[in-house]
């Protein structure tokens, strides 16, 4: 349990940890697949949708996180693999643009979520055997990218908020 002796005790769960970049992106994986298990598991259009645009979000925050910030600070480690990894974050880009321009409970939107889902979770996968364990292994110093990390989401956060407010302005 956290105390307030403990460094990490005053950042939300969401927030990256400085010293921990990595963990910062295990715990985005686990909120991706816990989304696309709703969404799959479930059998009532509503659930499906609101897991749908959580995933969405979800996924559109974190790869503009690692396209922005991860990637570039560790590329160095293993550019081919970086190259590999921002190959697939272009494919899942594209089926993110189209579904966000969808309606999530239109049965045309299944099979675009389920193949982004597969996507999205073989990417995991992959950078979770194959970057994570090289990352550890280079002894990076990951304080400077933890602290990217976190004003990077914070203004990305930001921004998402004031669209949002100007959306409901105009209605």
């Amino acid at each position: 349990m956290a105390t307030d002796d403990d460094p990490t005790y005053h950042v939300s769960p969401s927030t990256p940890s400085v010293d921990h970049a990595i963990q910062a992106l295990l715990r985005d994986h686990d909120l991706v697949r816990k989304l696309a298990d709703t969404y799959r598991s479930s059998n009532s259009m509503e659930v499906k949708k609101q897991a749908a645009t959580q995933l969405l979000q979800a996924i559109h925050t974190h790869s503009r996180l690692e396209e922005s910030v991860f990637y570039p600070s560790v590329r160095r480690v293993e550019p081919n693999l970086i190259a590999h990894f921002e190959e697939a974050h272009l494919e899942v880009d594209d089926l993110l643009a189209t579904l966000q321009g969808m309606a999530l409970d239109d049965r045309a939107a299944e099979p675009l979520l389920e193949v982004m889902i597969a996507a999205v979770l073989g990417h995991i996968d992959e950078e979770e055997t194959e970057l994570f364990p090289q990352l550890q292994h280079a002894a990076i110093d990951m304080t400077p990218i933890g602290l990217e990390m976190q004003a990077f989401e914070a203004n990305l956060v930001h921004l998402q908020a004031q669209i949002s407010d100007r959306l409901a302005r105009r209605s």
